[in-house]
């Protein structure tokens, strides 16, 4: 598969995985688990991504300030589809605040690690700093595992088998952490196995629908869920 084409898997096991978790799991929760199975491949293939974009962009100030906005954009959606609510709302029982924050925040948590990481700061600025990205996206989804994913991509680039090796560890370790409280966690150390053995490393047609299209699906994805399972709440 080229990039837009794994890309394109990402976003389907993505929306698997939201749909079990809004409408399937109690319904049938072994279906749902399935779906949810799936849903693990994203975040690491999206970080993969995000590893590949830094190294790759022509513009890497550009790259961070549209993640920056996409996270913002998709906050509102995020919090409506999971939580039923605005991040801000007024209530009866007063003012609400959500600061839960989608997938995007965390990515942009892992590219701003990143470009700290080649940074000229002194060791100890880079694992101070690195440690509050990953404090800051504990209000992310996939909270901390883009950041170590990043890194370890980012470290070993030079080296595909080792690269790959210690993608992998990190996402046993992240799936060995859950795994036990919910089995299709175990999806996770899928992903770096697909990346290595289908991925041919061609970035696909360059049109900028492929560009853009997960950027404008992710908010919009969330929020027609969020509608639907108001919908289906109030009815």
């Amino acid at each position: 598969m080229n990039r837009n084409q794994l890309k394109y898997f990402a976003i389907v096991c993505m929306t698997l995985d939201h749909v079990a978790w809004l409408f399937v799991d109690k319904v049938n929760p072994l279906v749902g688990g399935i779906m949810h199975l799936f849903g693990r491949l994203t975040a690491p293939i999206m970080a993969f991504f995000v590893a590949e974009g830094y190294e790759h962009t022509r513009n890497v100030k550009k790259y961070t300030e549209r993640l920056a906005i996409f996270a913002i954009v998709s906050w509102p959606t995020y919090v409506l589809a999971h939580y039923g609510t605005l991040p801000i709302w007024l209530s009866d029982g007063g003012l609400t605040f959500r600061p839960e924050q989608s997938m995007i925040f965390t990515l942009l948590m892992a590219l701003i690690a990143l470009r700290v990481y080649d940074s000229g700061l002194k060791r100890w600025q880079k694992v101070l700093i690195t440690a509050v990205l990953c404090a800051l996206s504990c209000i992310g989804d996939w909270p901390v595992f883009p950041i170590g994913a990043c890194l370890l991509l980012h470290a070993f680039k030079d080296d595909r088998k080792k690269r790959f090796l210690a993608f992998e560890i990190w996402c046993c370790l992240v799936a060995l952490s859950s795994v036990f409280n919910q089995w299709f966690q175990i999806g996770v150390v899928f992903a770096p196995i697909i990346i290595y053995f289908f991925y041919n490393g061609e970035p696909g047609s360059k049109k900028p629908f492929h560009k853009w299209f997960f950027y404008i699906y992710y908010p919009a994805h969330l929020l027609l869920l969020g509608i639907i399972n108001l919908i289906v709440m109030k009815g």
